[in-house]
């Protein structure tokens, strides 16, 4: 540990390393809330994301609909033009046992195909509730692109306002830094390099409020009459007493 400055040190200097503790400590938490900024935009996309996404995966539900509704479409018009072929045969055929064969075929390719107009008609059911569904959801993504863009500007406007805050906090360190003794200030960031960020602490009724440990009862009183820096024998963090 760095030896303590031995020499009267003006209540004054004293009181300027308290400010410049709070001023510290005040960047660190505007410094916090910048460090969260990106978190929170995220955050604020991410719905609208979800909600592109799901979209995404409607219109490719969709396109796979119509290709199938084609698929059925053209396996029908193809299935007419079997069944007018089969019919005409049945005009030349010799023989009836032939043309028993020929209405058996055009029964069963009926069948196929009344089968295929009804999944036909299921696909386009399909079709109309998809297309009503991305409607509603892309509805509901301009309204929420709309909410995410006001989000966004309120985050931007906020990140504005604590980048001004840690511009303003940084510069009023640096002109309260000026008039502390150098010895003094690389004590204290010594002190604060092993404290947590913390470098000098209150004592109340002889209780360092840094490790809320007891210090000796003649330190708590030279607290109180001299202007010296002392620290605690428990966390070695500089002392100070409100007079």
């Amino acid at each position: 540990m760095m030896d303590v400055i031995a020499d009267k040190i003006p209540r004054e200097q004293i009181e300027l390393l308290i400010i410049l503790q709070q001023k510290e400590r005040a960047a660190v938490k505007v410094q916090a809330v910048l460090d969260e900024l990106p978190a929170r935009m995220e955050k604020v996309e991410f719905a609208l994301r979800e909600i592109e996404a799901a979209i995404n995966e409607k219109k490719a539900q969709l396109a796979e609909l119509k290709k199938v509704y084609r698929a059925h479409d053209a396996d029908i018009q193809t299935n007419q033009g079997r069944i007018q072929k089969r019919e005409e045969q049945l005009r030349s055929v010799k023989t009836n046992k032939e043309y028993q064969a020929i209405l058996k075929e055009i029964a069963e390719i009926k069948k196929a195909s009344s089968r295929m107009e009804d999944e036909t008609l299921a696909c386009l059911d399909q079709m109309d509730a998809a297309e009503k569904e991305i409607q509603e959801q892309e509805e509901a993504l301009a309204a929420e692109t709309q909410e995410v863009a006001q989000q966004k500007s309120t985050i931007e406007t906020d990140a504005e306002t604590e980048r001004r805050s840690l511009d303003e906090l940084v510069s009023e360190q640096a002109a309260i830094a000026q008039k502390i003794n150098p010895q003094l200030i690389d004590q204290y960031e010594m002190i604060k390099s092993h404290s947590r960020g913390i470098a000098i602490v209150q004592v109340k009724e002889s209780v360092c409020l840094g490790c809320h440990m007891n210090i000796p009862p003649q330190m708590y009183n030279e607290l109180h009459r001299e202007n010296e820096i002392k620290t605690c024998p428990h966390c070695h963090r500089m002392l100070y007493v409100i007079i």
